[in-house]
């Protein structure tokens, strides 16, 4: 089997209306500017996993920062009040020092773009560019080049999607240099695997050996910054990338009925699970490497990825971003821009209104929202967002 069905629902929201998925973006924010308090920033959800009911998490992933970065995103798309914003302009300096004081968030490091310095920092400076916060960040990003866990969550390829959304916002020439040596460690990172025949990377994840394929841990993370900096690379080595990671994506993928899915690491799991959402399987494939040449090759593996995210249907787990339905969405909707087909859009548009209704039934089981970027509420009222303003690019990677 390419997915496991009791992982997935049935598409059961009501049709696309934008009208009311205005008001559900809407819902949304408020719940977010409502539940905010400077000293107490946002509640922490238990799904969560918080140390303690009174955790307050301060990082891009699942904490004040990102809930901060969303809410300027929907205000600059019409969604949120210019002037609700300057509630958080004391609390956003405070942010990397509050983070740092929650240990057990940076089992493997601070640096990282979604749980530690980097993130912060960019969002710090976005907010009040400053060389002394641009200097530091380019500190972190520097000191993160060979972090060995190779992979988007804590080492280079995230702290390198910073270096890119720095490079593109003040066009000082150190930012694409220091992305550029980024790129070329990755490329002399990476081993050719002869049992599978094909190019990988190994981590050294939480103190294991690991190998992973898809976006959050893996391969597929390591790849979406050559793509999504192409412009600042020789083209050369964007498609010497591109090669490598087609042949290894095409070796290792389980392939049924005009599907394709990927297990989560290799060789497998004991367990031998098949996971279909964006931090595991075809969707992050998709949405880490839709920028990838346009070639017979990339469109039929991207295609069939896509299918099977569509097939499985929403995630039962939940609606957001890294594991759950908003963030499958992303991915057809990444792959309407890549091909053009109204189809992808439709369907895009579909998850959009189930995760819709799956965040108001969670907030009603429980009595309160879920407040993150990467696993709640707010992460659903981008990817509705971006199917209103057919944007395909992905919240603080492809646009920050």
């Amino acid at each position: 089997m390419l997915f496991d069905p009791v992982r997935h629902e049935g598409l059961n929201g009501p049709p696309w209306d934008e009208a009311a998925a205005s008001a559900a973006v809407q819902r949304m924010v408020q719940d977010a500017l409502q539940d905010f308090s400077p000293q107490g920033l946002w509640p922490a959800h238990a799904l969560d996993d918080p140390a303690t009911p009174d955790t307050r998490y301060s990082m891009l992933y699942f904490g004040a920062g990102g809930i901060v970065w969303a809410l300027h995103r929907l205000s600059r798309q019409g969604h949120v009040a210019p002037a609700e914003l300057t509630r958080f302009d004391a609390t956003l300096p405070t942010l990397v020092q509050r983070n740092r004081e929650v240990g057990e968030t940076h089992l493997a490091g601070t640096q990282s773009l979604f749980m530690g310095d980097a993130g912060l920092l960019l969002l710090q400076w976005q907010a009040a560019p400053s060389q002394a916060i641009a200097d530091r960040l380019f500190d972190v990003v520097q000191d993160n080049l060979h972090h060995p866990a190779r992979e988007m969550l804590w080492g280079s390829p995230g702290t390198l999607v910073a270096a890119i959304h720095m490079a593109e916002a003040t066009g000082e020439p150190r930012w694409a240099e220091l992305f550029t040596r980024g790129v070329n460690i990755l490329w002399d990172e990476m081993v050719f695997e002869p049992v599978a025949g094909t190019w990988l990377w190994r981590q050294d994840l939480y103190g294991r050996d690991s190998c992973y394929l898809g976006a959050g841990h893996g391969f597929a993370g390591n790849l979406s910054p050559v793509m999504r900096g192409a412009a600042l690379l020789p083209e050369a080595v964007v498609n010497a990338f591109a090669e490598r990671a087609l042949q290894t994506l095409q070796v290792l993928a389980r392939r049924a009925d005009g599907c394709a899915n990927w297990p989560p690491s290799h060789p497998p799991d004991a367990n031998g699970k098949m996971l279909v959402q964006d931090c595991h399987g075809a969707p992050g494939i998709v949405c880490r490497l839709a920028a990838a040449p346009r070639t017979p090759g990339w469109d039929a593996l991207l295609l069939e990825a896509g299918e099977m995210t569509w097939r499985a249907g929403p995630l039962a787990k939940g609606s957001g971003l890294c594991h759950g339905t908003a963030g499958n969405g992303y991915a057809l909707l990444k792959l309407w821009h890549r091909s053009g087909d109204a189809l992808w859009l439709a369907r895009a548009q579909a998850f959009a209104m189930h995760a819709a209704a799956q965040v108001d039934a969670q907030r009603e089981a429980s009595g309160h929202a879920r407040h993150s970027l990467w696993t709640g509420d707010i992460g659903v009222a981008l990817f509705i967002a971006s199917c209103l303003q057919q944007d395909s690019r992905l919240p603080m990677l492809d646009v920050f």
